[in-house]
């Protein structure tokens, strides 16, 4: 079909917002995908202004009693479309055609008929000026006597406008130049610069002509200098400040979030301004609200609260922080406040408030129901308190109690958050209690938690190397790992199969310590190779794990404590164990053992956190000459015609397909013989033999290929296929299908009789070792390729074909006389053929010869098994002109195929 660009979709997108067969739902979202997809779809100019008015004349036409929530939603998807695309630096007279028209709006104050109309553009307008600070800076008295007379919900709207324009206006006087002529905020707020509408846009406007620097914090700017009337602007704050109550939550937040820069920004207002608004708020359960209030603390500290006030808001803090009605986030919001709550410039981190004390201690204790990360938090502010207020020693028993909740779920061998809660809270204890005592119940607990439950040896590890990262020379690694590695190797070799890869990571880390005796480990390898079944059963993760320890003991310590043992070691695995790539490991390890000396051994080794890559290819330069390998090629799949596979002709003397016949008991025949093929494990496969050639239009550069892979596509009326294997195939052996040419046998299981077109795809690898992938043409199923032999022994053929007959008939009857569908699948039916009884003997003999029973004077009996367990039986009487056949089928579903295919018998003969 026609491609669509995006002009064409944008116009289509236009048609249908012009539609009045369409709903005000839908058109919204219209509207709401081209906002969201202005980038994409509006990429000049020109379509920018043939959009926007397009959707302004869609505006106009609407009426605001049935349209308002739509028509607000034009207005939000201009102001997108033009603040995306920045409008005001290119088009400005577009821009300015729209502000006039939210302005006209905004303007209409206390009208009932379109409240919500203008809170939108009070809102449009809010986004305008954010994203241009400046641009309705003299407009703010206008707004201000406006937010002032509104009395309808839309209020808080003008409200949050009015406080963004006069920050704006503040932050504009307090940056003018010494060379422009001052503008005072009393003329601006008495709206004597300009009128409301319309607005006055610069002749010029670049990315610089609306764009404040943001002001930096605690700045305060001179009276006299700078035209910031603290008197006006000290009236202007109250009015705003009577008027929060009637807002809601969120706009409660913004507006005061406003008001702080605003007092900020002038010298002479006191932030005691704020004082009844943080007695009002502190209290509360809106989070944004107490959100603001922190920020009230920290924008002016103690010029804003005394002693008695920073207690209170710690109290509300540590309340708020522990309610189990108070969601998780927002849990874990007020104890980042709590741990950052100093304004001190030069601490860093998290720091506890002083006055977390006496009974507000216990909020800091992790409890039972308390979600794992603000366990873990709860567990960093403990540490922080007693670290701070305690001395050493002294708290040791009360920082080991608040384990108890992460402990009792790791002990009984529960890993994820517990297991990490605990070992997170295990090293912030360490590092900032470095108290011998404590290291020494850390150590207890560690080894009493891995000597149990070794999957969690990665944690104790990861642990053990952050604090050697910490604390570079102390011994509490080496003793854990000591008693861990000592542990290990005086266990039973049958108790640590079970977990093996996590001991050996423990002798591994013990043998990158130089103080552990190794020797040991090498003894214990050794048994643990000759008394349980490692070698036979081959692991290939098990069978690297022990390398790795056998690794670090030959890069940490000399060889010549544990030469023997450990070349007992290498030669076991490289003779014994069942994995040629770890064979070929220990080979090259038990060669390095034996070759060079302790230095050359440890520097080729040395593997770092940082360079197991590297050392890799080091490894590998040391055994191929080279440590350079390009990267694999993709696979080049090729799309002209390469290879065929053509049917092998069928011997006629042969019975078919290696059908295997079923030995069954000539009493009970029948139900022996249904009883045998309807068990799943009969299963009767189509074995077609195909001659895999060349195509004769296929590119000479394929002259021969390598380990060729046929893959059969699944099919849902057959089994899954087994990949066929071919080592090689050259032009000059299989270039024609004939006798001679490499040939492949293919296995089908239908799962229904019926014929299908199968899908053949091969993968092989070229002669300058490139991977290929080609498809072949489609394999076709014909129906007479499913007929298989009835597979008893010939001598029974007859009397089972006649028993087979009676039970198809029997059954139908039993069906015809209640009138019911041949749910059994039995019917029976006839076919006439205009075929003369010479011609229909020789088709038959061509045929159908294998699947003859008997041949009588006047008829053949003819039994076809097709898979899975469907029967055709048919006998055949000819004339001289015409052939009846009579069939018996035990599936209804076939007598299309049956028909179809002896019709094609017809033809051929006639």
């Amino acid at each position: 079909g026609k491609k669509m660009d995006e002009e064409g979709f944008v116009l289509d997108l236009l048609q249908a917002l012009y539609s009045d067969e369409l709903s005000d739902t839908i058109k919204v979202q219209l509207l709401g995908l081209l906002q969201e997809k202005s980038g994409v779809l509006l990429n000049t100019a020109t379509s920018v202004e043939q959009t926007v008015g397009s959707l302004t004349g869609i505006f106009q036409q609407a009426d605001v009693d049935t349209a308002a929530f739509f028509k607000g939603q034009i207005l939000v998807a201009i102001t997108t479309i033009l603040v995306a695309r920045d409008q005001l630096v290119e088009q400005p007279e577009l821009v300015g055609d729209f502000l006039n028209t939210l302005l006209d709006m905004v303007s209409k104050v206390n009208s009932g008929t379109d409240q919500v109309l203008r809170g939108v553009a009070c809102e449009c307008l809010r986004e305008m000026e954010i994203s241009y600070p400046g641009l309705l800076v003299r407009k703010v008295g206008h707004l201000y006597s406006m937010f002032q007379t509104e009395n309808t919900f839309v209020g808080q709207s003008y409200m949050m406008l009015f406080v963004t324009v006069l920050k704006h206006a503040m932050q504009s006087i307090i940056q003018e130049t010494e060379g422009t002529e001052k503008t005072q905020l009393s003329e601006l707020l008495a709206g004597r610069v300009e009128p409301f509408k319309p607005i006055h846009l610069p002749h010029k406007v670049d990315s610089n002509t609306f764009s404040l620097q943001p002001m930096e914090r605690g700045l305060k700017a001179s009276t006299a200098a700078k035209g910031l009337e603290s008197k006006e602007l000290k009236s202007v704050i109250s009015v705003v400040v009577e008027h929060l109550p009637l807002l809601t939550s969120p706009g409660k937040a913004f507006v005061l979030r406003q008001l702080i820069s605003c007092v900020d920004m002038s010298p002479d207002l006191s932030a005691s301004t704020f004082k009844s608004q943080f007695l009002n708020y502190v209290a509360t359960t809106d989070i944004g609200l107490l959100h603001t209030v922190l920020q009230l603390k920290s924008q002016f500290g103690p010029d804003l609260l005394n002693n008695v006030d920073e207690d209170l808001l710690i109290r509300r803090l540590l309340t708020f922080a522990n309610h189990p009605c108070v969601p998780v986030s927002q849990r874990l919001l007020c104890w980042h406040w709590l741990l950052h709550y100093t304004t001190d410039e030069q601490s860093t981190g998290e720091v506890l408030p002083a006055g977390v004390q006496g009974s507000l201690v216990s909020h800091l204790f992790p409890q039972v129901f308390d979600h794992m990360t603000e366990m873990v938090t709860k567990l960093r502010a403990i540490s922080l308190y007693y670290a701070t207020n305690t001395p050493p020693d002294s708290s040791l028993q009360v920082l080991i109690d608040s384990l108890v909740c992460v402990q009792k779920s790791v002990q009984q061998g529960v890993g994820g958050q517990p297991a990490q809660a605990l070992f997170q809270a295990l090293f912030q204890y360490y590092r900032q209690h470095h108290s011998p005592a404590l290291t020494a119940e850390i150590q207890r607990l560690l080894l009493d938690v891995v000597l149990f439950h070794p999957t969690f040896v990665a944690h104790t590890i990861d642990l053990l190397g952050s604090v050697e990262e910490l604390t570079p020379g102390s011994p509490m690694p080496v003793e854990i790992l000591g008693a861990l590695a000592d542990h290990t190797v005086k266990s039973a070799p049958t108790d640590i199969v079970g977990d093996l890869e996590n001991y050996m990571m423990i002798l591994e880390k013990a043998a990158s310590m130089t103080q552990i005796d190794p020797k040991p480990t090498v003894l214990f390898l050794l048994t643990l190779l000759q008394t349980t079944p490692l070698c036979e059963d081959g692991s290939w993760h098990r069978g690297h794990a022990l390398l790795s320890v056998c690794a670090a003991i030959l890069r940490n310590h000399p060889s010549t404590h544990y030469f023997k043992e450990m070349g007992d070691v290498l030669y076991t695995m490289l003779t014994l164990y069942d994995d040629l790539d770890v064979r070929d490991q220990a080979r090259l390890y038990y060669t390095l053992l034996t070759n060079l000396s302790f230095d050359k051994l440890s520097s080729l080794l040395a593997v770092s956190a940082d360079s197991r890559a590297h050392t890799a290819h080091s490894l590998t330069k040391l055994v191929t000459g080279g440590s350079t390998f390009p990267p694999a090629s993709p696979v080049v799949h090729i799309t002209q015609p390469l290879l065929q596979l053509s049917r092998v002709p069928e011997d006629p003397t042969t019975v078919l397909k290696g059908s295997k016949e079923l030995l069954v008991d000539e009493k009970d025949l029948l139900p022996a013989y249904l009883g045998r093929i309807q068990a799943k494990s009969y299963q009767p496969a189509i074995h077609m033999k195909y001659y895999l050639h060349f195509d004769n239009e296929a590119d000479p550069v394929y002259n021969r290929l390598y380990a060729l892979v046929l893959k059969v596509q699944p099919n849902n009326k057959y089994a899954e296929v087994e990949d066929t294997y071919v080592s090689c195939l050259s032009r000059e052996d299989s270039m024609k299908a004939d006798h001679g040419c490499r040939t492949v046998t293919l296995s089908f299981q239908p799962m229904e009789p019926v014929p299908t077109d199968v899908d053949i795809s091969c993968e092989f690898s070229t002669e300058d070792s490139k991977t290929c992938a080609v498809h072949l043409p489609a394999l076709q199923l014909v129906f007479r390729d499913l007929f298989l032999p009835i597979p008893v022994p010939g001598a029974q053929k007859l009397q089972l074909f006649q028993q087979l007959w009676e039970h198809i008939h029997q059954q139908q009857a039993a069906e015809d006389s209640h009138d019911q569908s041949p749910e059994s699948g039995c019917v029976e039916s006839v076919c006439c053929l205009a075929v003369g009884a010479e011609a229909m003997d020789v088709m038959l003999g061509r045929e159908l010869g294998p699947f003859l029973v008997k041949q009588q004077d006047d008829q053949q009996l003819i039994g076809v098994l097709l898979p899975p367990r469907h029967h055709l039986l048919m006998k055949v009487k000819s004339t001289d002109s015409t052939t009846v056949v009579t069939m018996a089928t035990d599936s209804w579903r076939i007598l299309p195929l049956v028909n179809t295919y002896l019709h094609g018998l017809e033809r051929s003969g006639a």
